[in-house]
């Protein structure tokens, strides 16, 4: 240790060491949090921790509010995270998956006791545990802690085409007037308002979906009845009902005369759509859509159509059910009068339909000859008239094909007519046009003509006017040397002069006299000239 200037002794450099001592701690502390605190959440899977600090939960609490000691609410979504070992623990679980199709019912572990003199169910945001009112759909919830909080998977309700859902509330409030079938909405019990076909997310535990069938159902009423047997009990009915072809007996009443008819008919129905919840309450002995059905074929729809048959049947005498109108009349009174007993009952009629009446043999057999004889008459008329029409029907025939041949030979004629005019403008358009051509190339054999001329008048014009030129010029010269002899010697010798180079010759001979001139002009004297 050394002094300083003032003579004091100087002390340890600890903003040095403590500056030495940080930079080795960071990262020391990078690689401890990075070994030790670190750890990775899969996919599809989420983080719940656990705190090992903090205040104890209370007596019956489950989960940690922040600052508490225990599970916590809040979960890690998949990634990566750091928490201190030493203060938190944790657990990786599964993502609660809803698959398609399917719903989750969420009940809460955790919270406060719900006044269940009240409601049922608790809400999703409330801090009450129990069942909790809003369902998940399907897909991930990663937000579901899996440890405060348990899932039921239920079906979705599905109502298919044909059917409806009929509405059962299991919670909310009593019905303000008990002494109904249907309640308000938000009351506790059957609704008024049915599910169309679709698929529905609802809470099993808050609702119960009935499906009903609403289509058309069918009725048949053709099993001959045993002998002395003029009803049909229900326990014969069930016990026939797996047992030979499907239907039941057919209707037996007295004719207004006191004969037994027997009618075997069909009658098309459906449940009202609108009134399937009332049916369903009024019909209904256990949960079951067949025990509806069967409970609306027992208790409505076959006393109405057996009591209503019976009474518009025995209208008629029974040779009216063998001919005449009466079967028809018989047919819409019957519609008329089970569609009247039904609707109110929320049944629909759709069509009823007699397929068959068996009246009895003593009165049926004479009448059904008659008939038979009837029918064979008018048989045969409709034969005669069949006949005679055929007849009518060939004799038309003819004259029609007759009327066609003329007629084909009309449109042959004029045909031919249209196609030899046609011939004929088309070769006088021809001639026209070959005419045409003809008139055409004798102008332009003309206009070729006048311009050979006028060419050929040119072109003379051309070399007279040479020959004059040149004449004009040799006449110039000619004069020029005074007479044509001195001309022609200039030609001669200019001619000539190109091509001689030396002359050896007397100038007095006959050959110098031609040079005589050109060499001594103007009289120059006489002598040898080369």
């Amino acid at each position: 240790m050394t002094d300083d200037a003032d003579g004091r002794p100087e002390g340890p450099p600890w903003g040095a060491l403590a500056a030495l001592l940080l930079v080795l701690a960071l990262p020391g502390w990078g690689i401890y949090r990075w070994v030790f605190c670190r750890f990775e959440v899969p996919p599809a899977h989420v983080a719940v921790l656990i705190a090992k600090t903090g205040e104890d939960l209370g007596e019956g609490e489950v989960a940690a509010a922040p600052g508490q000691k225990g599970i916590q609410l809040e979960t890690l979504p998949t990634g990566r995270h750091f928490r201190h070992p030493l203060f938190w623990d944790w657990q990786i679980v599964p993502i609660v998956n809803i698959p398609p199709g399917q719903i989750g019912v969420l009940t809460r572990l955790w919270g406060d006791t719900p006044d269940l003199t009240q409601d049922l169910l608790v809400p999703r945001d409330g801090r009450q545990k129990g069942i909790v009112a809003e369902i998940l759909a399907p897909g991930l919830h990663e937000q579901v802690n899996p440890l405060l909080h348990t899932v039921e998977v239920h079906p979705a309700v599905v109502i298919e085409a044909g059917f409806v859902g009929v509405v059962c509330n299991r919670v909310g409030k009593n019905p303000a007037d008990p002494n109904v079938y249907l309640v308000a909405p938000g009351e506790r019990g059957v609704q008024r308002e049915v599910l169309r076909p679709g698929t529905y997310y609802l809470n099993p535990y808050a609702t119960t979906v009935y499906p009903i069938d609403v289509r058309a159902q069918r009725l048949e009423l053709s099993v001959d009845p045993l002998p002395g047997q003029k009803g049909e009990p229900r326990e014969a009915e069930d016990q026939r009902r797996g047992q030979g072809p499907k239907g039941r007996l057919a209707l037996v009443f007295p004719s207004s005369d006191g004969f037994e008819i027997e009618v075997k008919l069909t009658v098309e129905w459906a449940i009202d759509e609108a009134r399937a919840a009332e049916v369903f309450v009024r019909m209904r002995t256990d949960a079951r859509d067949d025990t509806v059905m069967d409970e609306v074929l027992h208790k409505v729809l076959i006393p109405a159509l057996r009591g209503n048959a019976r009474i518009e049947g025995s209208k008629y005498p029974a040779a009216n059910y063998i001919a005449g109108e009466s079967r028809t009349v018989f047919q819409t009174s019957i519609f008329d009068a089970l569609k009247a007993a039904c609707e109110h009952n929320g049944i629909s009629i759709r069509s009823v339909l007699v397929n068959d009446i068996v009246p009895p043999q003593d009165i049926a057999r004479p009448i059904r000859e008659r008939e038979v004889a009837r029918e064979e008459l008018a048989r045969n008329r409709t034969q005669q008239e069949q006949a005679k029409a055929e007849q009518s029907l060939a004799r038309e025939t003819e004259l029609v094909q007759q009327e066609q041949k003329k007629v084909e030979a009309e449109t042959e004629k004029e045909q031919r007519r249209i196609r030899a005019e046609n011939e004929q403008r088309m070769a006088l358009i021809a001639q026209e046009q070959a005419l045409a051509v003809a008139q055409a190339d004798l102008a332009a054999a003309e206009l070729e003509a006048r311009a050979i001329l006028a060419r050929g008048q040119a072109e003379a014009d051309v070399i007279v006017a040479q020959n004059v030129a040149q004449s004009e010029a040799l006449r110039a010269s000619v004069e020029a040397f005074g007479a044509p002899s001195g001309f022609s010697s200039y030609l001669f010798a200019r001619r000539l002069a190109p091509r001689i180079e030396s002359i050896f010759a007397d100038p007095d001979g006959p050959f110098g006299g031609l040079f005589h001139d050109l060499l001594m002009p103007g009289g120059a004297a006489p002598g040898g000239a080369r």
